[in-house]
């Protein structure tokens, strides 16, 4: 093994990976480690969803669709239920872009696709089962790294730069001090989720939708398809209805879901095929992006509820713009100081804009507790209406800027009364 390399790379799931192949095809010798071995799945909760930008991502990295998708994790349509009120169908065709679709996506899959392209790239060094147990300092700049392999070694590997992409509860992030510089955290949930076989679908008539159950009382139920009859079913819950602890998670999961009929009817004859995961008080935040010889990517970095759909995405972007921060350091003279500063300015105005409507919408979606009468009207019009769902699906598949999200109006409750009136 090489002792010596251009990125050390801790954590080899989306952000790693993707920044390892694109740092690899600059000629850079990268040494790429996860503790985990694959196919395996991540411990906390992440929205496994995919979108256009998200694959036009992976395309630069050269997959195809088929790669990291199954044919029954495609979406088509969002399905929106208040539960007790009505029901609403959004077709994602209304969006008009290049891919009128999204994918639900199995993680074990798609994670591993990505573990295993990376570590055939020429350049890269991956290590699996690798643990980082220590950080290597010279003169006050971190060099490197400490870990014990699979088989137990002791290793030290040095590298120009130490990478942390190893999410939201990052190992690196501690060990090189880096401090939260900004959280939203007024508003915080709590999501658990399991993979589940032999689901019926909303209805024969749709086979591939993403679909959402509001209770309108602080609590929600998605589902996600991934596969033939398997979906990653999720509950969200506010803080006030997490008293329970870690021993009672399965069973209280498993009560949340049966307290909505039209979920349970769903899963009655169904086999929840992995295990209870989740977060109780999903923290929404950015930590300092970088310092002298480390920088963070993903979660690491910039961590926040899944809520908004948007966590791999986001991971894939903010690797594409720190490769190029790095490109300009090592082959433009850059400063490592400048080619970090643009790193953390690109990735903030890619993100904060996002980041913001997310703590917005856990404010509007799960704390948000409107009377009956609004959501048969109000909320039910707006949701019914063609434009708001285009609207509202573009902005989900970031093919607006987040600033642009649609919004109730006058409009959409003109039309809504109207279609109530005369049907039409």
């Amino acid at each position: 093994m090489t002792n010596h390399y251009d990125a050390i790379i801790v954590g080899g799931r989306n952000a790693g990976s993707s920044l390892a192949i694109r740092l690899a095809k600059q000629n850079l010798n990268v040494f790429l480690i996860d503790r985990a071995n694959f196919p395996s799945l991540p411990q906390v909760p992440s929205s496994p969803i995919i979108h256009a930008g998200t694959m036009r991502l992976l395309d630069e990295l050269g997959f195809d669709e088929k790669e990291y998708t199954h044919p029954d994790g495609l979406i088509t349509e969002y399905v929106l239920s208040f539960v007790g009120h009505f029901q609403v169908f959004m077709p994602t065709e209304l969006m008009k872009i290049d891919r009128n679709r999204g994918y639900g996506i199995d993680r074990n899959r798609f994670d591993t696709a990505l573990w295993e392209r990376a570590a055939q790239t020429p350049n890269v060094t991956a290590c699996a089962n690798f643990s980082a147990t220590g950080i290597q300092k010279e003169n006050g700049r971190i060099t490197g790294i400490i870990g014990k392999d699979g088989a137990g070694n002791k290793v030290r590997v040095t590298a120009d730069i130490v990478v942390g992409a190893d999410g939201r509860f990052s190992w690196t992030a501690r060990e090189v001090g880096a401090k939260v510089v900004e959280e939203r955290n007024e508003y915080m949930g709590t999501s658990y989720h399991a993979e589940w076989e032999d689901v019926e679908p909303i209805s024969p008539e749709h086979p591939h939708a993403l679909s959402f159950y509001n209770t309108a009382k602080g609590f929600l139920v998605i589902f996600i398809p991934i596969d033939t009859r398997k979906y990653i079913v999720g509950n969200y819950l506010t803080m006030d209805k997490t008293n329970f602890g870690p021993q009672k998670l399965e069973s209280s999961y498993l009560e949340s879901l049966q307290s909505i009929p039209e979920v349970w009817a769903r899963l009655k004859n169904a086999t929840k095929v992995t295990k209870v995961v989740g977060v109780k008080g999903i923290q929404n935040g950015y930590r300092t992006p970088y310092g002298n010889g480390w920088v963070l990517i993903g979660d690491a970095v910039h961590y926040k509820d899944p809520i908004d759909g948007q966590g791999i995405y986001d991971a894939l972007l903010g690797t594409k713009i720190l490769a190029e921060a790095i490109r300009k350091w090592k082959q433009e003279s850059w400063s490592w100081e400048e080619s970090m500063k643009f790193y953390q300015d690109e990735l903030w105005k890619a993100t904060h804009a996002m980041f913001l409507q997310a703590v917005e919408r856990i404010k509007e979606e799960a704390y948000g507790e409107p009377p009956p009468f609004i959501i048969n009207t109000i909320i039910r019009w707006t949701l019914t209406d063609p434009e708001y769902q285009a609207g509202f699906l573009r902005y989900i598949h970031r093919a607006i800027d987040p600033s642009e999200r649609p919004t109730p109006h006058p409009k959409f409750f003109l039309r809504g009364l109207k279609r109530d009136l005369f049907g039409k």
